[in-house]
C-alpha cells in the first residue's frame, strides 16, 4: 500500500514539472510572435565608452618618474610634448592640464602632490578623461591603483572620469577593461616588490664587496668611483659649525650667523635654522668615516624607514676619505649638542683636585653627556696612590663598585629616614636628586651668598658632592642665577644622576634629598652633601609594612648599607674641620676625557674659528 502511494506522488510531480516546461515554451513562442510590437518599445543601451567616440572630452595627462636624474627629467619633458601634440591632433579633445610628479615613488600617493591635485580637480568635474602612459606610471600599488580608478568613477556617478592607459590600451570606463586592469595592476605591484628586493640584494652585494654608495653632501662631492672629495668653500661652513659648538655657541646663534653670511646649503639655500645646523654634526662622513646602510625601509609601499639595528648587513669604514674635522672635535661637538643646558662654555672639561682635603673630587656638569660611570671612577682612582687607594676602598667598603654591609631595608617611621637626613628642616640647605634632575632649595643659594656661578664636585669613591662658587670664565662653572636675579633651582641631570644611582644602587623610582653642610674659611664658602645619608622620597606603591612598622627597599640589590662606618664618619668630620681656604679655592687638574680624546687647547680652537670667520 505504501509503495503504491509513493509511485503515485512521483508521477504527479513529474506531470506537474512537464506542464510548467510546456507553459514556458508557449510563453516564449508567444513573445516571438509579438517581436515586432515589442521592438517598438525597446531602447538599446549606449555603446561602451571609448576614447574614440565623438563626444568632446576635456583631457588631463598624468606623468610620473621615480627619480630626479637628468634622464628622468628628459622623460617628463618628452611625455609632455608627446601628449600636447597627441591631444591637439584630436578634434574632440581639449587639453585640461598636465600633472607631473618628478622623483616620486609610485607605491603610494602620499607624497605625489600633482596626483592628489589631479584627484581634487576630477572631483570638481574639471576633466572628462585622464591619459597615463602605463598602469605602472599611475600606481605600483595594486590597491592604490584600483581604489583611485574606482574613486574617479564614483566622485560624480553621472559624470565619471575614466583613465586611459596607453601602453596596455585599457580604458577604465569600458567594462571590458576591468579584468585586464586588475591583471596589469597586479603585475605593476609585483614588479615594484621585485624591484625592492633587487635593490636590497644589490645593496648587500655592494657592501660585501666594498663598493659603498656615496652621495654629495655639504662639504663633499662624490665621484663615479665612490670617492668623496672635499669642496673647500663648503668645508669652511662645516668646520665653523663644529668649532663653534665646541666653544659654546648655540645652534640658533650659529644658524643666524650663517644666514647673515649668506652661506649656502648643499641645495643653495642661504637661510639656516637650528635643525639644519644640528644635522651637520651627526654625519660621520664629516670626520672621514663612512657608515653604509644606517637606515632601512621596512615598508616600501608606505615609505617607512627605521634605524638599521642589524636586520640587514651594513658596514662602518674608518678613515674612508679625507676628514673636514678631527674625530675628537666631532665627538666633542656632538656631545655639546646633545647635552641640554651645558653648552654655555662649550665642551665641559674634566678636572680633578689632586691633593688636599678635596682630593679626588671631579668637576661635574649635571647635564653633560660626555661622561659615564667607568670614566669617573677610573679618573678618581688614578689620583690616589696604590696604598692610599687601598685604604680608601677598604674604609668605604668599595669593591668593584660600592659594596655595603648586608642591610637591605630601613625602618622609616612614617617614611622618614633617621640619621643626618632626619635633621632637615625648612631652613636647611638641601639638594634633591632624581633620575631626571637636581634641585637646590633657596637656602643653598643664600648660604653661598647667591653667587651667579657654581662648581659642583663629585667623589665617586667617597660618595660625596661639593658645591662652591665658580668663575664665569671657567669651563667647569654652571650658571646658578640669571641676569635678572632669578635663581636657577633645577638642573637637568639625566646622565649624572644615572651614574650616582648606579654607584649607590638606588631604585630609580625614588628621589633622594640631602642636607648641605656649609663651611667658611676666610670669606670663602663650600657646601658638602653626603650621598649615603639621604632622606628618601619614595614611590608609595613600593612601601610595605610588617607588624605596623613601615619601611621600603631603596636599593636594587640585597647588599647595601644605609650609611657609613663610624671610622668613615670620623674621617669625614676631620675633613670638614681641617678644610682650609686653599682647599676651597683648589684648582683641579684637567684630564683627557676618554670618551672624546685629546682636544686642542681652547685658545687654538678659538684662533682657528676666528680665521674661518675672516675667510667667509
Amino acid at each position: 500500500m505504501s509503495e503504491d502511494k509513493t509511485n503515485t506522488n512521483w508521477q504527479e510531480r513529474h506531470v506537474g514539472q512537464e506542464q510548467r516546461k510546456t507553459d514556458i515554451r508557449n510563453r516564449i513562442q508567444e513573445a516571438g510572435r509579438n517581436y515586432e510590437e515589442a521592438r517598438k518599445n525597446f531602447r538599446p543601451a549606449k555603446p561602451a565608452p571609448s576614447i574614440d567616440d565623438d563626444e568632446p572630452k576635456r583631457v588631463a595627462v598624468y606623468a610620473r618618474v621615480s627619480t630626479s636624474s637628468e634622464e628622468q627629467v628628459s622623460s617628463i619633458e618628452n611625455q609632455t610634448l608627446y601628449y600636447e601634440k597627441k591631444i591637439a591632433e584630436n578634434p574632440n579633445w581639449k587639453l585640461q592640464n598636465i600633472y607631473s610628479d618628478e622623483g616620486k615613488s609610485g607605491t603610494s600617493i602620499r607624497h605625489r602632490d600633482a596626483f592628489r591635485q589631479m584627484l581634487t580637480d576630477a572631483k570638481n568635474q574639471e576633466m572628462d578623461m585622464i591619459i597615463c602612459a602605463s598602469v605602472s606610471r599611475f600606481a605600483r600599488n595594486i590597491s592604490d591603483c584600483l581604489d583611485q580608478v574606482a574613486r574617479l568613477k564614483s566622485f560624480n556617478p553621472s559624470h565619471p572620469v575614466g583613465v586611459y592607459f596607453e601602453t596596455e590600451n585599457i580604458y577604465t570606463l569600458n567594462p571590458d577593461g576591468d579584468q585586464a586592469l586588475g591583471i596589469h595592476a597586479l603585475l605593476a605591484d609585483w614588479e615594484s616588490a621585485n624591484k625592492s628586493r633587487r635593490m636590497i640584494l644589490s645593496y648587500d652585494q655592494r657592501i660585501m664587496t666594498g663598493q659603498y654608495p656615496v652621495a654629495d653632501l655639504l662639504g663633499y662631492r662624490h665621484t663615479k668611483d665612490g670617492k668623496l672629495n672635499i669642496e673647500p668653500e663648503e668645508a669652511k661652513t662645516v668646520k665653523f659649525i663644529f668649532l663653534a659648538y665646541v666653544l659654546g655657541m648655540g645652534s640658533s646663534a650659529i644658524a643666524e650667523f650663517l644666514t647673515q653670511k649668506n652661506r649656502p646649503t648643499l641645495q643653495g639655500k642661504t637661510t639656516w635654522n637650528s635643525n639644519m645646523v644640528r644635522a651637520v654634526l651627526f654625519n660621520e662622513r664629516r670626520w672621514g668615516d663612512l657608515e653604509a646602510r644606517k637606515t632601512i625601509v621596512t615598508d616600501y609601499k608606505l615609505g617607512i624607514n627605521k634605524a638599521n639595528d642589524g636586520e640587514r648587513c651594513s658596514a662602518y669604514v674608518e678613515n674612508h676619505h679625507e676628514a673636514i674635522v678631527s674625530p675628537e672635535i666631532a665627538k666633542a661637538a656632538a656631545l655639546v649638542c646633545s647635552s641640554i643646558g651645558s653648552t654655555r662654555n662649550g665642551v665641559t672639561d674634566i678636572k680633578i683636585i689632586p691633593k688636599g682635603a678635596l682630593k679626588g673630587f671631579i668637576s661635574i656638569n649635571p647635564s653633560w653627556k660626555g661622561i659615564n660611570r667607568d670614566v669617573l671612577n677610573s679618573i678618581c682612582k688614578d689620583v690616589y696612590g696604590a696604598d692610599e687607594l687601598d685604604s680608601v676602598m677598604e674604609n668605604n667598603g668599595i669593591i668593584a663598585g660600592f659594596e655595603h654591609s648586608k642591610v637591605s631595608r630601613i625602618d622609616f617611621h612614617g617614611y622618614q629616614v633617621p640619621y643626618g637626613a632626619g635633621f632637615i628642616t625648612c631652613r636647611t640647605p638641601t639638594l634633591t636628586m632624581s633620575t631626571k634632575n637636581i634641585k637646590f632649595n633657596k637656602t643653598c643659594h643664600d648660604r653661598l651668598d647667591n653667587c651667579k656661578y657654581i662648581e659642583i664636585g663629585y667623589n665617586p669613591l667617597l660618595q660625596m658632592l661639593i658645591v662652591r662658587e665658580g668663575a664665569e670664565s671657567s669651563s667647569t662653572s654652571i650658571i646658578w642665577q640669571h641676569e635678572d636675579g632669578k635663581i636657577i633651582g633645577t638642573m637637568a641631570s639625566r646622565v649624572f644622576s644615572s651614574i650616582v644611582y648606579e654607584n649607590m644602587g638606588w631604585k630609580k623610582s625614588y628621589s633622594f634629598r640631602f642636607r648641605g653642610i656649609t663651611k667658611e674659611r676666610k670669606g670663602k664658602k663650600i657646601m658638602f652633601f653626603f650621598l649615603d645619608d639621604p632622606l628618601v622620597i619614595p614611590d608609595t606603591k613600593d612601601v610595605t609594612s610588617d607588624k605596623g612598622v613601615k619601611y621600603i627597599d631603596i636599593y636594587d640589590t640585597e647588599v647595601r648599607s644605609i650609611g657609613v662606618s663610624m671610622k668613615d664618619r670620623e674621617k669625614r668630620s676631620r675633613t670638614l674641620s681641617d678644610i682650609t681656604r686653599e682647599d676651597i679655592e683648589a684648582e683641579g687638574n684637567q684630564v683627557t676625557n676618554p670618551l672624546i680624546g685629546q682636544l686642542p687647547d681652547r685658545k687654538k680652537i678659538a684662533e682657528e674659528l676666528n680665521a674661518l670667520v675672516a675667510s667667509m
